[in-house]
């Protein structure tokens, strides 16, 4: 076999180890949209009901591990995909991975920061020293992949979050939708003790119609309970629901999570993907990405933030405007799942010739 052949990924198989549809099962279908024949391997089913499998899955030990690993460990067998995928990969310590690469390529993905905070240490207590040990390892930051390498996984490299074309879009609204979703700001996201409560705080001081979701439980034990009132109920906001909240708000606010050493969001790709005006925390990542002023808008204080929105609230013809180019932006920058997906099988295809899988 010619190292074309070899670098060819024809199937893969997905271990699932996050829990929302646009992870894993997203990468499936875009995998599939682009001739690799995809399966996926739900790890959460091996695990017990309720309560006691809460608890395997935080200690990451009992026999619900056990069966995730034999269980998997059997489907490779059989099935022999050109590259197992390991997402996140928190159940799997070095010795099943050891086990698996007799059978395929072994590679994972991970959408959170493994390296930023020892709260998550028991969490990334197999993960970690197995890293090495993977034929490859790809990230969600590049903080990350420079931190695997010092590890000794040399062939970790970057895949940036996407926006998923068939879930990210613009929606035609009635009159109803508008008058539930409708607002002049919405965020989207977690509490998180950055300046994101000073932003919004700011914003509903000057009048300014701001609705938050993400978290009702968190959100409400750090807002006052009459700003709370004002811009909540912060619950989360599922699929659908989230896409039309986007499309009927006017603007959509963006911030970076200090805590993940984020650059970057999912939602800077999804906000302007659903055709809404992106105004997101200044980074020098979204400044070399994005035109300030005309794919989007940017800040960096919370007066910063009010100035801007109060301008672009009374110039609609310029907010639509940047709102229309940040669309074509993210359309026509490649930041769509597929678009990240063949670099994926790219990378993938070279270690598989490295390693000879």
């Amino acid at each position: 076999m010619n190292n074309h052949a070899k670098r060819a990924i024809r199937s893969v198989l997905i271990a699932r180890g996050a829990f929302a549809d646009i992870y894993e099962p997203a990468w499936v279908r875009a995998l599939n949209d682009l001739g690799v024949h995809t399966t996926l391997f739900d790890a959460h089913r091996y695990t017990l009901p309720g309560l006691l499998g809460r608890i395997e899955r935080r200690l990451l030990l009992g026999p619900g591990i056990r069966r995730i690993h034999a269980q998997l460990l059997q489907q490779v067998k059989e099935q022999r995909p050109d590259c197992l995928l390991l997402f996140q990969g928190h159940y799997f310590s070095t010795a099943i991975i050891q086990e698996l690469k007799k059978f395929t390529l072994v590679t994972g993905y991970h959408n959170d920061d493994p390296f930023g905070s020892s709260r998550h240490m028991l969490r990334y207590r197999h993960l970690l020293p197995a890293l090495p040990h993977y034929h490859g390892y790809h990230f969600y930051r590049a903080i990350n992949v420079e931190e695997a390498q010092r590890l000794g996984q040399k062939q970790a490299a970057l895949v940036l979050p996407a926006y998923i074309p068939w879930l990210d879009y613009p929606r035609q609204l009635n009159s109803a939708q508008q008058q539930q979703w409708g607002c002049e700001v919405i965020f989207a996201g977690h509490w998180e003790d950055d300046q994101r409560v000073e932003c919004l705080t700011s914003l509903a001081r000057h009048q300014i119609q701001v609705r938050v979701y993400g978290g009702e439980r968190y959100w409400r034990r750090h807002l006052s309970a009459p700003l709370y009132r004002q811009i909540g109920p912060a619950h989360h906001l599922p699929g659908e629901t989230y896409r039309l909240a986007l499309s009927a708000a006017k603007i959509g606010l963006c911030f970076v999570s200090k805590r993940n050493r984020d650059q970057y969001t999912r939602r800077t790709f999804e906000i302007p993907a659903c055709g809404l005006f992106l105004m997101a925390e200044r980074t020098p990542w979204m400044a070399d990405t994005f035109q300030e002023g005309k794919e989007a808008e940017f800040f960096a204080s919370a007066d910063e933030l009010v100035e801007k929105v109060r301008f672009y609230l009374h110039n609609e013809t310029a907010r639509q405007r940047i709102a229309m180019a940040g669309r074509e932006r993210v359309i026509h920058g490649g930041h769509d799942l597929h678009s990240r997906l063949r670099g994926w099988l790219e990378e993938v295809g070279d270690w598989r010739v490295a390693f000879s899988c």
